[in-house]
């Protein structure tokens, strides 16, 4: 075989241990009606208070700064503890957190949009900084153990590719309607809808989530078999090798930048229709229904050149996309560049979707091999304590911009053009920056070539004996 194949294969080899299609529907399922509340949450939350609640929009960037201290404590001590639950045949280990995870994220959820212009901005202060504590505790205990599973259930680069792909579809069906639903009812400058019509589908996304999320969850089969051998290392001594390890610490500054942009995008992008384009939501839905192909696409496509060059290489070829597709929101305000951009990033935050999951899992994997541990909900814990944060902060630098420049709440304010420029910077200039830190991240990540290749290898061999003995 030619020196340039054996480059190919290095960062994509064959598939060894499948996942049963039913499963990575369950999977889909699970967190695909998660994603229905979270895609409305970020995407027309801070609209919402802007907007409808009339509650100050740097007031909501504080509150966003605040309740990721509590991201920063809840999650490595749920990762931690999570990792030490004792697996029971019929019940699984992470399977039991999916079930808890639920009543917490669905009574944050409600207090967040039971709210009434009324109350002074002191009490919405307080209940809104509650309910995204309680969503977000919800939220960790579920993201943190289903990641966990995903990871655990296979060791191959394209089988978790093409398993987080499928969780994809899934989402994407039901986040269809979560974007079409903030377009309708949250960009409408002529006849803005009344404040009890939206809580009422805000309240119907909820019901709709929790409901598809649970049904998903109990699908999920979860063999005790994963875990044999299992051993726990003390606190001190995981951490230790967390902060000693260059490859997880190279992640988590690749998962803050990136995952910073991909959280927010659908948040800022209502901005950028309704106040700089100046767009209705009726419009800009028959647009999305036009581009929706082009996300099935994207899975698709990333699977297909990820098996040719690789995780870290393919992450990379999109980022480059998506930073000239960024710079075309701040040049221009035509609404079928818009349109076209927007494509192209959506492409962008699919590739980071899909190969997030293989990049982690070969950083989890590479762990394994040193120590002989496998304590993926404290990485995962860890990781949250760097990363989950970073949504909070773009939304209080946007708040702030959006404060600074001149924006003013209320429907069917015609912004200034200061507030337009604030708003095209925030969408644009700043995820450029990101991106950019982001490729030069992967540009020198510490698993690539022959060291990637052997470590392949090498657990491969631990999940053949793990799995088919």
């Amino acid at each position: 075989m030619s020196k340039r194949k054996n480059k190919g294969l290095q960062e994509g080899d064959s598939i060894v241990h499948k996942v049963p299609f039913r499963q990575k529907m369950y999977f889909g399922l699970s967190i695909a009606g998660l994603t229905f509340i979270s895609s409305t949450i970020d995407g027309a939350m801070l609209k919402y208070y802007t907007d409808f609640i009339i509650f100050p929009v740097l007031w909501f960037g504080i509150v966003q700064l605040l309740f990721a201290i509590v991201n920063a404590i809840n999650d490595p001590i749920i990762g931690y503890y999570s990792d030490r639950t004792t697996p029971v045949e019929g019940k699984g280990k992470r399977k039991r957190w999916l079930f808890r995870s639920l009543p917490l994220l669905t009574i944050g959820y409600f207090l967040m949009i039971f709210m009434s212009p009324d109350f002074p901005d002191e009490v919405i202060f307080i209940f809104l900084f509650i309910a995204f504590a309680l969503h977000d505790t919800g939220s960790a205990m579920n993201g943190i153990n289903r990641h966990a599973l995903m990871l655990t259930v296979t060791d191959d680069d394209n089988e978790r590719a093409s398993f987080t792909s499928i969780n994809l579809v899934f989402q994407t069906i039901l986040g269809i309607f979560s974007y079409l639903l903030i377009m309708l009812f949250f960009v409408e400058e002529d006849n803005p809808f009344p404040l009890p019509v939206i809580v009422t589908v805000l309240a119907i996304v909820g019901v709709i989530g929790v409901g598809v999320a649970f049904y998903g969850a109990r699908g999920i089969k979860e063999s005790t078999k994963l875990y044999d051998g299992e051993t726990f290392p003390e606190i001190k001594k995981l951490l230790k090798d967390v902060v000693s390890s260059k490859t997880f610490i190279f992640y988590i500054l690749l998962s803050f930048v990136m995952g910073a942009v991909t959280a927010t995008v659908i948040t800022f992008q209502v901005y950028y229709f309704d106040d700089v384009i100046g767009v209705g939501g009726t419009e800009v839905m028959i647009v999305s229904a036009i581009t929706l192909p082009f996300t099935f696409f994207a899975y698709y496509l990333v699977q297909v050149v990820n098996k040719k060059f690789g995780p870290r290489k393919t992450l990379m070829m999109f980022i480059t996309m998506s930073i000239m597709a960024f710079l075309g929101l701040i040049l221009s305000r035509i609404f079928l560049l818009a349109v076209i951009c927007y494509v192209i990033i959506n492409m962008g935050n699919a590739a980071f979707w899909i190969l997030s999951t293989p990049i982690f899992g070969n950083v989890i994997d590479e762990y394994e091999l040193k120590t002989g541990n496998r304590s993926i909900g404290t990485f995962n814990g860890i990781n949250a304590i760097f990363i989950t944060p970073n949504k909070q902060i773009m939304l209080f630098l946007f708040t702030l911009i959006l404060s600074i420049t001149g924006y003013v709440g209320g429907t069917g304010v015609i912004q200034t053009e200061s507030a337009k420029l604030g708003i095209q910077i925030g969408v644009g200039l700043i995820p450029i920056i990101l991106f950019s830190i982001g490729f030069l991240i992967l540009l020198f990540f510490p698993l690539r070539g022959e060291k990637l290749e052997k470590l392949k290898k090498d657990i491969k061999e631990t999940y053949d004996k793990r799995l088919e003995e």
